[in-house]
C-alpha cells in the first residue's frame, strides 16, 4: 500500500526522492514545527528497537509503539491512533499467515487509511538484506531467524541496533525493491519496509 500524502500543504511541494546518505538526517531548512510526523506500530521489540534507532534531532519526528495484539488488531489499533498530530502512520508486520490473513488486513489497512510494512517471512529478512542478496524462499520465520544469526553472529532479537545494520540500509533498499514493489500479497521472501525507510528518508529532506 503506497504511503498516504502528507497533510501539511507546505511540504506538499517535496520531490519524493530517496536520498542517498543513510544518516537520515534532514537538511536544515528552518523550526521544528516543518518535521513531518510518523506514527509506527510494529509486530514486536525486534522491530521497535531498529526504528526507534533511525531518530535523528534534525529527522522526521518518529513515534514508535509495538502494542501487543495480533495483526488485525495492530492494525485497526493504528487505525483508532491516527489523527492529525501524524502525516503518516504505518505497521510494519511479518506475514507467516495465510494468504487470506494477509488479504484481510491489507484491506483493513486500506479502509483505516494505515500504510503496511509487510515482511515475508518475517522481519529478520528485512536484516538479512542489509549484509547479502537473498531470494531463496524460507520454511518458516525461525528459518529465517537462523540464517540471520549466521551472518551476524552476534545478532539477538533483543539486542537488535539500528546502528548495527546501518551501513547496509542503502542495499537492503535497493535488494528488496527488485524483490517486490510492496504492493497485494507479498512473496516469500520479500520485504516491504524499503517503502517506509524512503519515506522516513523523504520526511527529513
Amino acid at each position: 500500500m503506497p504511503p498516504k500524502s502528507p497533510k501539511r500543504s507546505k511540504r506538499a511541494a517535496r520531490t519524493g526522492k530517496v536520498g542517498r546518505e543513510t544518516s537520515l538526517e534532514r537538511r536544515p531548512s528552518g523550526s521544528r514545527e516543518e518535521r513531518l510526523s510518523f506514527l509506527l506500530l510494529c509486530e514486536g521489540k525486534t522491530e521497535k528497537d531498529y526504528f526507534t534507532g533511525m531518530r535523528t534531532w534534525r529527522g522526521p519526528q518518529l513515534a514508535v509503539d509495538a502494542p501487543k495484539c495480533d495483526h488485525r488488531s495492530l492494525v485497526r489499533e493504528a487505525g483508532l491512533r491516527r489523527s492529525d498530530e501524524y502525516d503518516e502512520v504505518w505497521c510494519i508486520l511479518d506475514t507467516e499467515l495465510d494468504d487470506q490473513l494477509v488479504q484481510d488486513l491489507i484491506r483493513e489497512a486500506q479502509k483505516s487509511e494505515v500504510n503496511l510494512a509487510l515482511s515475508s517471512p518475517s522481519f529478520e529478512f528485512w536484516l538479512i538484506l542489509h549484509t547479502k542478496e537473498h531470494s531463496r524462499p524460507f520454511m518458516s520465520a525461525r528459518a529465517a531467524e537462523k540464517e540471520l544469526k549466521a551472518i551476524r553472529p552476534g545478532w539477538s532479537k533483543s539486542s537488535t541496533k539500528f546502528q548495527d545494520f546501518e551501513d547496509g540500509l542503502e542495499d537492503a533498499c535497493t535488494r528488496a525493491r527488485k524483490l517486490h514493489d510492496g504492493e497485494g500479497l507479498p512473496p516469500n521472501p520479500s520485504s516491504a519496509v524499503w517503502r517506509l525507510v524512503g519515506a522516513i528518508r523523504r520526511g527529513g529532506e
